[in-house]
């Protein structure tokens, strides 16, 4: 037992040491999956051997109901109630040891199966870097170039790093199943761990056939009488002789069959849909009487109730919550006619029925939001029931809004708690049909009111302080880049095609760029000094960095389609897209101001506009390095201008975006330049912690379609600001990482001119362990001798050497050069 080992199934392998680099782990724990499951099993036998089995337990008895006296083999119609019932509880314990005992082997078993996997991608990958870590050093090197060493060593421990952590992630799962199974023993079959076993498939009807705790099984009871006592208990806790949970567990019971159907397919059984129906209908008349009538008006005395726990108020509210995202789902067989009318009303909001106005309306929504809150956060209601919610959400605030047009501030509350409406909203964006209807106008359900209108919905939701930093109305167009290039793409491209150009809409962008809120924060002074600042009239992305952030994953999933050059003046020869839209086989085409109009907008947020920036410097790098490669058909030697034109469009568009919203939210010149300095620099250094070489690509360039970090690993509010001016673009810059480019390709390819360019250009030029010549490029702008190295280089392929395609080094270097130019200077 060691750090770097692991023991799996008889099989003992350790991670190799490559170098002084290897893995260290946990400890692996001495446990034999195989030991753990005979337990189980010594379990199970005691069990036949109480019930006089020796036979076992046939499907049957897993299957369906059972009466108890079927089940065991010995003549127990002696027995009193009380013996019987011991008799029961023995055989239900034992089946419920039995079923936590197999958790706990799956645990070990998928720890085991995880920490295997982790040791052998480090065999499989560490050795690769063996040899790189043997190079000597150059004889110098450029500012920010690693050595191969270096380089290796880098990704070693990047390897291990991220190696390392997901086994501390498994070990942790496996720590805390111990615990819960442990505290499961202890404890005995309570109704949590009961359902838990079942979800997960542990137990069976043959825990319940043992006589096992009823409450998280399916009940037969019913919806009349499940509906009374969840009243009865409401309207006296402390003088209820039943117990309410068994009515939860039903009712949950059948929200995690619809988790289930929603996430695989198929509809829930009608029996159960019409379950719901009733149990809500006979609810909704208990409440009649009550101050506030109906569902909500059980759910608002449950919320208020003084003599009920705390834990069991949430599990009453989550229940109701449960019971009606499951009744409204069309996709499992449900309706949103089925639900009950004072949640219709609740949802559709206040003006839609006679005397439901917004006083009627507030209490509802308040008491809805809190049971959307505490219900199961994987399951979703139905597109007819969140098209509407949304809508009502948006449509209030931005009434809202609309209304309140006091310059010296808000002059009347808010119609709906941010809280709460941020709790409805994150249940309402999960339903993809919904939002794609919203987003696109077109869908089987309108509001009855605001029919399908996005620019309404988006405007009112993005123009408020969201507690969240707009993490919920985020999560609207989330799933759009989270599944990308699923079996839905045609319906994810629609809907970011919609979504785009309503930035390019004068009214919305206008909108979404001022506020109305104010925001404190730093900047830089005319003298260049950091002082305080209240920044006002915000933009929403700047108003909520976690919906900036959600764009700016829009625009890196999509990159290759902001870069394209369909939609964009480049295009007229080779594209006939005049809109933008989604065709099938191109994919998604986006008109240049609707590309420019979100990118301002998502470069609101400074760590949103440094991901952005930072994935466009990645692309062009990825464009850089695949150049000089291409042939035509007939394998004569060709550049392509493709990958140049479109690395040039997207930085056309990355730097006007950027230039643009730092107007917007400046005052002066100073504290434009100190922003888009400190985006810049801290997007090309987030992209310079991936791949060392930041504007020159090679072994240290990412591999395409990689995504440069999460947000959690953003943290722009450590970057020094700099009173510098903003370095327009130069021509030589593209011309020198493209000469440096096609350095590197050509000594890589030919040897003979590696071997020339070693001695004339001494330091650029190097040989690893296996004789190959490679070149350091990193860092030649910031040293005289390093330059003039790299400019006698350039000297010579021009005259000796060509690109291992045919084409001559000046001839590639014009070509690519003037194709990302022309690109950037038409955006």
């Amino acid at each position: 037992m060691s750090q770097r080992d692991v023991t799996y199934n008889g099989e003992t392998v350790e991670a190799v040491m490559v170098g002084t680099y290897t893995l260290e782990m946990h400890y692996d724990p001495p446990m034999k999956v195989s030991e753990i499951r005979a337990g189980a099993e010594d379990v199970n036998m005691l069990e036949r051997r109480i019930l006089g089995r020796a036979d076992g337990l046939n499907e049957d008895f897993d299957g369906a109901a059972k009466e108890f006296t079927e089940i065991v083999k010995w003549d127990i119609s002696a027995l009193s109630a009380e013996d019987l019932a011991v008799w029961m509880e023995v055989a239900s314990n034992l089946r419920f040891c039995s079923a936590v005992t197999e958790e706990w082997a799956d645990a070990v078993s998928g720890y085991k199966r995880e920490r295997r996997r982790v040791v052998d991608r480090w065999n499989a990958e560490a050795p690769a870097h063996e040899a790189d870590l043997e190079k000597t050093e150059a004889a110098f090197r450029f500012v920010g170039q690693e050595t191969p060493a270096q380089k290796a060593g880098a990704a070693l421990r990047a390897l291990a790093d991220e190696l390392e952590g997901e086994e501390a992630i498994a070990y942790a799962n496996l720590d805390s199943v111990s615990v819960d199974l442990l505290q499961d023993l202890r404890n005995g079959p309570t109704p949590a761990a009961v359902q838990r076993l079942i979800e997960n498939g542990y137990i069976t009807w043959s825990y319940f056939n043992l006589g096992g705790d009823v409450e998280a099984a399916p009940i037969d009871i019913s919806p009349e009488e499940a509906a009374e006592d969840f009243s009865d208990f409401i309207d006296a806790p402390r003088g209820y002789e039943g117990d309410v949970t068994e009515v939860t567990a039903i009712i949950n019971n059948l929200a995690l069959v619809a988790a289930a159907k929603q996430q695989s397919g198929g509809n829930m059984e009608r029996e159960h849909l019409e379950f719901l129906s009733d149990f809500y209908d006979h609810l909704e008349q208990n409440g009649t009487n009550m101050e506030y009538p109906g569902v909500l008006g059980v759910a608002i005395q449950a919320s208020h109730g003084t003599d009920i726990p705390e834990d069991l108020k949430e599990n009453l509210l989550g229940t109701l919550g449960n019971g009606l995202l499951v009744l409204s789902d069309e996709s499992i067989g449900g309706s949103y006619h089925s639900l009950p009318e004072s949640v219709i009303a609740a949802v559709e909001g206040p003006g839609i029925e006679e005397h439901y106005d917004l006083f009627d309306w507030q209490p509802h929504i308040s008491i809805f939001s809190e049971m959307m809150n505490f219900s199961d956060s994987g399951l979703r209601g139905g597109e007819q029931f969140s098209v509407n919610l949304t809508q009502t959400i948006a449509g209030q605030l931005d009434d809202w809004d609309t209304e309140n047009d006091d310059p010296e501030g808000i002059n009347k509350p808010l119609t709906i708690d941010l809280v709460d409406a941020q709790h409805l909203i994150q249940v309402s964006s999960r339903n993809e049909n919904a939002n794609h209807a919203i987003i696109t106008g077109e869908g089987d359900y309108a509001h009855p009111l605001y029919g399908l209108d996005p620019e309404m919905t988006f405007r009112g939701l993005y123009r408020q302080d969201w507690p969240d930093d707009g993490s919920a109305v985020g999560a609207m167009t989330d799933w759009i880049w989270e599944q990308a290039g699923d079996e839905n793409e045609e319906m994810r491209g629609e809907a970011l095609v919609e979504f785009v150009d309503l930035f390019s809409d004068p009214e919305f962008g206008s909108a979404i760029s001022g506020t109305g809120h104010s925001m404190e924060g730093t900047t830089l002074n005319k003298n260049g000094k950091e002082v305080d600042v209240v920044w006002n009239d915000v933009s929403a992305g700047q108003l909520n960095p976690n919906l900036a952030w959600a764009w700016s994953e829009l625009f890196t999933t999509y990159i290759d389609a902001f870069a394209s050059e369909n939609g964009t003046p480049l295009g007229d020869e080779v594209s006939t897209f005049d809109e933008s839209g989604y065709h099938p086989g191109t994919g998604v085409v986006l008109m240049t101001d609707s590309r420019s109009a979100f990118l301002e907008q998502a470069m609101g947020d400074e760590n949103s506009a440094a991901h952005i920036y930072a994935n466009m410097v990645r692309f062009g790098n990825e464009s850089l390095n695949d150049f000089p490669d291409y042939r035509d058909d007939s394998g004569l030697g060709i550049i392509s201008t493709g990958d140049a034109a479109q690395a040039g469009i997207l930085r056309g568009l990355v730097d006007a975006a950027l230039i643009d919203e730092a107007a917007t939210r400046t005052t002066n010149s100073t504290q434009a330049n100190a922003h888009i300095n400190k985006v810049t620099g801290y997007g090309i250094d987030m992209a310079g912690s991936v791949f060392s070489e930041m504007n020159f690509p090679g072994s240290g360039v990412v591999a395409e379609g990689f995504k440069i970090f999460t947000k959690e690993h953003f943290n722009i509010e450590d970057h020094p600001m700099t009173p510098r001016l903003v370095e327009e673009y130069e021509p030589w810059h593209i011309i020198e990482t493209t000469q440096a480019r096609i350095l590197q390709e050509i000594v890589e390819n030919d040897p003979n001119t590696g071997r020339d360019l070693e001695s004339l250009a001494p330091g650029l030029v190097s040989q690893d362990s296996n004789g190959a010549y490679y070149i350091s490029l990193d860092g030649f702008e910031n040293d005289a001798t390093r330059n003039d190295s790299f400019r006698d280089a350039w000297q010579y392929v021009q005259d000796n050497a060509e690109l291992e395609n045919g084409i001559s080094p000046d001839s590639a270097l014009e070509t690519y050069t003037q194709a990302y130019d022309n690109a950037r200077e038409k955006i």
